[in-house]
Formats: structure tokens, C-alpha cells, sequence
């Protein structure tokens, strides 16, 4: 009787507790995201449904998480930072990477954008991201040199994170190793000295063995800033999945960059590449389960709409705090609020639209004339004429829609990096050139540009004509330059033109001509430092180096308030581009 009551209660035992020992250990869920670009707040405008935001993201990762609550990884595939005006607060506050460590992320990389800010910036930024859940920053082919002029605190915030070419998970009993990685394509962008990128295939195939061989992962997954095939960068191939066919050990690639949305994913060999769009519109999830064949295959495949649903509480208080830090920080030295109307507008077409063809665009004239007056305005009784502006399209990110334009919609066209003032945005300078170089300029639109739109130019105070048949960096035909008293007179190489543009503008001619292209005091002498030709704004107590977006703002703000409830509206001049560029057989 004992040894049938103690068998009996066995078999209760092995019956109660039989699915913790007998079942099959569940799959892992991949939740991701990549080139959310400090998009913390719902992207959306007049008469259309908000999308993405960190809170929406935040509360769809949750209900995905409790799914899998013992095998769900959270990641991003970089370019988190740079877009909004979340950026002027980053050094102070961090905000992307603070409420990424909030929403539970497990694992990102760096994308080129998220250096932008400067090492000094990013610097701080580590340092002020101190929420303890914090993500693992993983960066395998990136090298930084700390005695580089600002490096050395940048090395010193990477070594405390601290940021590590892989890192390992354990869910639901399998070993995951996850990796970073800079593309060949997206590391061009950072030209920051001291800064620099191995070959990715190169670094990949050595981070792929260490987490097999060394590490004993079941699982590899590359966050690749790298992309795959996109026209908007002019490329026939596609760095991801070249890197999947020279890798073959990598299961998964969260493929960021080229900002695709792939509604299945692509696969080269073994290996799947998923990528969920840009700013956080979608959550990307996928299920994986083992191949009997070997490796992983996609149980489920989703891009989940971030639309209008539940919110996480948490983050979305976060954001509200930074946002009165934006207007306490930043936005009160140029007399704005972040939440307050600046104008009304028509829309306007988007710089994509018009990338690699040689149509204008009315954005880029608003953009350089905003530039002239702000010049105008900053100098005021001292103001000396500038007879053009110039402003390369990569510059120009997006454009102003049909309806009430606020304060960060302004932002967000110009929005990229940080000037050398440390601040969010980059600023206008002010400076000579020869007629000569001026010439130059327009060379290189007319020849490089349908490859690199980022290289067209919108201008203000330049007509020119080219033409497609004849020899690269000889096709200008006819420049003429606007006067003080608004009549056109021929370009003469050998003369001094003072002009007004980008500071990021001015970095770019001195990188990237054959022989650089210096800006020029009123004498032409080279100046020491682009400092020297910054615009500066404000009263005789602070002088500030003038925003681009800034500029356009005030600009906006200087039209007659003949829009709905009394905005400014902007002229219909601008609903038409101007026919300043002629294009020739």
C-alpha cells in the first residue's frame, strides 16, 4: 500500500510538472525598429493620422513582449538620433537613448547620423543617458583614435557605456549573439577625423566566428547600418545582402539605412534581412522557429502599423518633460515656442520627389531666400549685399505641408547636425568667393548631381544654363548674378561675390574640391576659421549664430498675416519654383 500511494502521488508529480520538462522550448521574437531619427512624437499633419512615436512603439512592443515574455529581443539598427527638435536637448538629456532604455530595448547600433551631433555631443549625450535599463550600444567596426582633437572624451564615454563589438543574450535556453555594424555607404557621411570604419564584410566575418566558436551562439543577428538596393542612393547593389552572401553565418540582419520596408524579407542563403521604414511608423517583428534543415526560418513575418492605439503612459510623460526642456534650453534665445503656430502654408513638393531628375524646387527657393533675409536682418544697418545664395538639396529634408506650420515642422526641413557652436542645427555663414569657384559650384550640379542629389543646388541670386551633351565639369554655358539693384550681370570668374549659405556647405567645398574651395574675407584672404563667416543673431547682450532653420522660420513669420486665424501665409511667388536653372540638349 506505501509503495502504491508514493508511485501514485510520482505519477501525479511527473503529470502536474510534465510540460516544464516535455515541451518544446519556445521560438524567439525579434521586435525592431531602425532610422527612427528622434522621431519621439507621432509624425503626422493637418487632415492626416498620426503615425509612429515612442510611445506607440513602446506599447506595441509590450503586448509583443507578453507574448514571448521569456524570448523577445527589443533592437534598432541606428540613426535613433537627428531629425526633430529632441536634438537640441541631447546633451543634455539624451532623450532617444533614455527612453529607448524606458521601452525596454535590448540592443542598438549607431547609425552615421547618430554621430552628427559631434564627438562632444555624443560624449555627453552617453553620459546623460542614465536610465538604468539602458540598451547595449554595439559597435563592431568602428575605431575611434582619442588623440584626435575631441576624441578623447568620446573614447573615454564609448569605454564607460560601455559600447562593445557584440554582446550575448540567453532566451528561452538559446545563446543569441548580436553584433553592430556601419556600412561602407553610410560611413562616408561621418567626417569627423579620428573617426573611422573597417570593412564591414571584413569585420563581420571575425565577429561572426568569435560569438560561434568562442561564444557558443545558436543565433547571430547583425544590426546593419548598411541598407539594402535604393535609388535615393544611387546604388546598383545592396550592401546587406552582399553581406549576407560573404557571411554566410549570419542568421538574421536588421537592415537599416536606405530607410526600406520590406514587406517579406529578403533572404541570401540561410540568412533573413528585415527592414521596418523609417521614423518608427512601423514595429517590425519576427518570429523565428528552427529549420529542420538547418538554421532559422520565419514562423511570422509583421510590420506593425504604429497608428492610433494604446500609448505607454511612462514614455509619454517623458516626452512632455522634454519638450518644456526644448522650450527652456533652445527655443527661447530665438524667441519660439515649440508648440506654437509660425505660419500657413500650401504644400509643398518634396525634396524626394524631385532627387534625381532636373526639376526645381519651390522649397529650395523659400529655403535660399529665407537665408538672404536672415543675413539681411542679422546685420541690419550694417549689412553688406550678398549676391546669391546656395544651399546643396541634402541639406533640405523635407518640406513644409498645406496647413499651420509649428515650430518643429520648421525644424525638421533643415534639421541635420549640430553647428560648430555645439548647438542643434547647423548655421548660415556668410562669405567671398571668386566667380571663379562660384563657377566651379555650378560644374559640379551640372555633372554630379543626377548621381548624388545631395550635391544639387537651390540658390537665390543665380541664373545659369547647362547642357546634358557636353563634357563633365564643362557643361555651364551662362551665368549671371543678381546686383544690389536686382538687375542680372554675367559671372566674371576674377571677381568677388559675397555669398550666403550653409556652414555644413562650407566643409563640404573644402573637402570634396580639387583644389578646396576656401571662403574668402572681403579682401580674398582665406579665413582662419569658418567661425569667421558665421551669421550672428539677437540684441547687443548675445549675439548667436543664426540657425538655417531659424532663418526660415523668421522668415515665415515676416509674411502678411493674411492666413486663417491671422497667421502668416505664405505668398503664392512660392507655389511655382523659379526658373532659375535652364536645362540644355
Amino acid at each position: 500500500m506505501k509503495y502504491f500511494l508514493t508511485a501514485f502521488f510520482a505519477a501525479c508529480s511527473l503529470w502536474l510538472y510534465a510540460p516544464a520538462f516535455a515541451a518544446e522550448p519556445r521560438g524567439i521574437t525579434l521586435l525592431f525598429t531602425h532610422d527612427l531619427h528622434a522621431r519621439l512624437e507621432p509624425d503626422g499633419r493637418p487632415g492626416k493620422s498620426p503615425s509612429g512615436g515612442f510611445a506607440r512603439l513602446s506599447a506595441l512592443a509590450i503586448k509583443e513582449r507578453a507574448k514571448n515574455p521569456g524570448g523577445t529581443l527589443l533592437l534598432d539598427a541606428g540613426d535613433f538620433c537627428s531629425g526633430t527638435l529632441f536634438d537640441s536637448i541631447l546633451a543634455q538629456e539624451a532623450p532617444e537613448l533614455n527612453a529607448m532604455g524606458a521601452m525596454g530595448y535590448d540592443a542598438v547600433t549607431f547609425g552615421n547620423h547618430d554621430f552628427e551631433a559631434g564627438p562632444g555631443n555624443v560624449a555627453l549625450e552617453l553620459a546623460a543617458a542614465n536610465n538604468p535599463r539602458r540598451p547595449a550600444i554595439l559597435l563592431s567596426n568602428t575605431l575611434l583614435d582619442p588623440e584626435k582633437p575631441g576624441l578623447t572624451a568620446l573614447a573615454k564615454a564609448f569605454a564607460a557605456w560601455p559600447v562593445k563589438k557584440y554582446a550575448v543574450f540567453e532566451r528561452n535556453g538559446l545563446r543569441i549573439g548580436i553584433f553592430g555594424l556601419m556600412g561602407r555607404q553610410a560611413s562616408g557621411y561621418v567626417q569627423t577625423p579620428g573617426i573611422s570604419f573597417t570593412d564591414p564584410v571584413a569585420a563581420a566575418s571575425e565577429t561572426v566566428k568569435a560569438l560561434r566558436e568562442k561564444e557558443k551562439c545558436g543565433l547571430v543577428i547583425a544590426l546593419s547600418h548598411s541598407g539594402t538596393a535604393s535609388d535615393r542612393h544611387g546604388r546598383d547593389n545592396s550592401e546587406d545582402e552582399e553581406l549576407a552572401k560573404a557571411v554566410p553565418g549570419i542568421d538574421v540582419i536588421i537592415s537599416g539605412h536606405t530607410h526600406s520596408l520590406l514587406k517579406t524579407p529578403l533572404t541570401a542563403g540561410k540568412t533573413l534581412i528585415v527592414s521596418s521604414g523609417y521614423w518608427g511608423r512601423n514595429l517590425g517583428i519576427l518570429e523565428l522557429e528552427k529549420d529542420p534543415a538547418g538554421g532559422f526560418r520565419a514562423a511570422r513575418y509583421e510590420l506593425r502599423h504604429a497608428g492610433a492605439g494604446p500609448v505607454d503612459e511612462e514614455i509619454l510623460g517623458m516626452v512632455d518633460r522634454w519638450k518644456a526642456k526644448i522650450d527652456e534650453l533652445y527655443l527661447a534665445k530665438y524667441g519660439l515656442k515649440y508648440d506654437s503656430p509660425v505660419a500657413w502654408s500650401f504644400g509643398f513638393t518634396p525634396p524626394a520627389q524631385v532627387e534625381n531628375s532636373t526639376e526645381p524646387l519651390a522649397m529650395g527657393d523659400l529655403a535660399a531666400d529665407a537665408f538672404r533675409a536672415g543675413l539681411k536682418a542679422a546685420e541690419g544697418p550694417a549689412y553688406k549685399y550678398a549676391a546669391a545664395a546656395v544651399i546643396p538639396l541634402g541639406l533640405i529634408k523635407s518640406s513644409l505641408f498645406e496647413g499651420e506650420i509649428k515650430t518643429p515642422d520648421i525644424f525638421r526641413v533643415m534639421p541635420i547636425g549640430a553647428g560648430v557652436d555645439g548647438k542643434a542645427g547647423h548655421s548660415v555663414a556668410a562669405f567671398h568667393l571668386y566667380g571663379a569657384d562660384l563657377l566651379r559650384l555650378l560644374e559640379a550640379d551640372a555633372t554630379i548631381a543626377r548621381r548624388n542629389p545631395d550635391a544639387r543646388l537651390m540658390t537665390a541670386g543665380i541664373r545659369f544654363s547647362w547642357s546634358f551633351s557636353a563634357p563633365p565639369f564643362a557643361r555651364v554655358k551662362e551665368v549671371s548674378l543678381e546686383e544690389p539693384d536686382g538687375s542680372y550681370k554675367p559671372l566674371e570668374e576674377g571677381r568677388l561675390y559675397r555669398i550666403v549659405t550653409s556652414e555644413h556647405a562650407a566643409l563640404y567645398m573644402r573637402l570634396f574640391f580639387n583644389p578646396p574651395i576656401v571662403p574668402l574675407n572681403s579682401e580674398g584672404t582665406p579665413l582662419k576659421n569658418i567661425k569667421e563667416a558665421l551669421v550672428l543673431s539677437g540684441g547687443p547682450g548675445e549675439r548667436i549664430a543664426l540657425k538655417e532653420w531659424v532663418a526660415l522660420a523668421h522668415f515665415l513669420s515676416s509674411f502678411p498675416r493674411t492666413g486663417p486665424g491671422g497667421l502668416p501665409q505664405v505668398p503664392d511667388r512660392y507655389r511655382t519654383p523659379r526658373p532659375s536653372i535652364t536645362v540644355l540638349p
